[in-house]
């Protein structure tokens, strides 16, 4: 039976009171959390449709349409390693539609056929006239998607090789039937490009930012570029070269059009990629372009070469699409292409020019007109590649000198005007080098 004595009954009455003020108290401090926490969803939703107007540069749920033109299986090899990169876009959660269109003379023709119309090849060097079983079988187990969110779905495309050289317009086809269906990008290739994940992010982020410069009345004007790049590989240290240009003052010039000034470049005529990639903006616009562009349709003409197309001269001239390539000039290194055979650029050896020697003339582009610190945080502060000496045996010998590297960190990132020096070594240096050590 409870105790109602006077001192227990106000005991009972302040152990209620108390419990109640605590039972509010967990509600209001509930109440703030969530509000705080909604509050913060919408306020990162706003930050980001303010910072992107809703583009996140990320392959994650992006749709990629990609076409690769093949000829035979004489550079199937390459192809393969293509192939490997595709794969890691769905792996990065891209829905990937791959379209491989490809022809080829019979490899194993009577006598009396007619000639194998295709680049010149004789049907006995294009290899097999399609793609076996065999193949297919193996593709079927690499060409598949582990990540959740991501897919990639392969097609193989036959044509007739009737089409000789013009058998690349055919990605045109490809594009235009599907423009409908919500892409973020469409992407063209010769089958020996390297197309990395990170080309395909860097031309959906730079478009973006491209976009919020010209607007979209404008946008179609441009085409965000790319150089083709190899490895000199009969040069002591195979550095990487592009060959296909005379470079003259191209990157100090910059693109001086209105709203883009200082922020990109081009590379010298005629712009030979080996590749392009474009949204769907812009190839409806390029449809009816003037003056003579007709980018959605297949048009013999003679005379052509394959790479009108395929490198995309065609979209840059301005006797046809007259689009103007822009190549970002703070971050061009996201956007080189790999032209995996290496051996092209022994014809032009007097056209070879370093992909270091065009960062540098970026570099010099860059600290002249804006005083840009490319590598700092918010404080000004070096936040780039860290370098130190971390052999942990003081026994040892430590031929390192990282004096150079200090006074760049010093200076956030920046290159000292001797660094910005238009040289490597070349083979002479390094036998004179060797023997003043010797």
């Amino acid at each position: 039976m409870p105790n109602n004595s006077p001192w227990h009954l106000r005991r009972r009455r302040a152990k209620k009171k108390s419990t109640f003020a605590l039972g509010t108290i967990a509600v209001i401090f509930c109440a703030l959390y969530f509000t705080i926490i909604a509050w913060q969803h919408f306020y990162r939703a706003e930050q980001s449709a303010t910072n992107s107007d809703g583009f996140i540069p990320t392959l994650r749920n992006k749709k990629i349409l990609i076409e690769v033109t093949t000829v035979g299986q004489s550079q199937y090899a390459f192809f393969e390693n293509a192939l490997d990169s595709f794969r890691d876009l769905c792996e990065a959660g891209a829905k990937v539609s791959l379209h491989i269109t490809t022809t080829n003379c019979n490899p194993n023709p009577s006598p009396g056929d007619p000639e194998c119309p295709l680049y010149g090849q004789s049907s006995e060097e294009t290899l097999e006239n399609n793609y076996s079983v065999e193949k297919i079988n193996q593709l079927n187990e690499r060409m598949r998607c582990r990540d959740p969110d991501g897919s990639i779905d392969m097609n193989i495309r036959l044509i007739s090789p009737d089409w000789g050289k013009q058998v690349v317009d055919n990605h045109r086809r490809v594009f235009y039937d599907r423009i409908d269906d919500n892409f973020d990008v469409f992407v063209h290739s010769e089958e020996d490009e390297m197309i990395r994940p990170t080309n395909i992010l860097a031309f959906m982020d730079e478009m973006d930012k491209l976009r919020k410069l010209v607007g979209k009345e404008r946008i179609s004007d441009y085409s965000i570029g790319f150089l083709r790049y190899e490895n000199q590989m009969k040069r002591f240290d195979k550095r990487r070269v592009v060959w296909e240009f005379e470079w003259n003052d191209e990157v100090s010039k910059s693109v001086d059009h209105r709203g883009i000034e200082g922020r990109y470049f081009t590379s010298p005529p005629f712009h030979h990629q080996g590749m392009f990639m474009a949204t769907k903006e812009q190839l409806v616009a390029w449809k009816t372009r003037g003056p003579n562009c007709k980018f959605d349709r297949p048009i013999r003409r003679y005379g052509y070469h394959r790479e009108r197309t395929s490198g995309a001269m065609d979209l840059y001239d301005p006797e046809f699409c007259n689009v103007t390539q822009l190549l970002p000039m703070d971050s061009m290194e996201d956007l080189y292409i790999h032209h995996m055979a290496d051996k092209n650029n022994e014809r032009l050896p007097k056209r070879v020019f370093p992909t270091m020697d065009v960062h540098k003339r970026r570099m010099k582009f860059l600290s002249k007109t804006h005083k840009k610190k490319l590598w700092v945080d918010k404080y000004g502060k070096y936040n780039g590649i860290k370098m130190f000496i971390d052999e942990r045996n003081a026994t040892l010998s430590l031929p390192f000198d990282l004096t150079k590297y200090n006074d760049y960190v010093y200076r956030g990132g920046v290159l000292s005007k001797e660094e910005l020096e238009e040289w490597e070594w070349g083979e002479k240096e390094m036998e004179a080098r060797h023997k003043e050590e010797e």
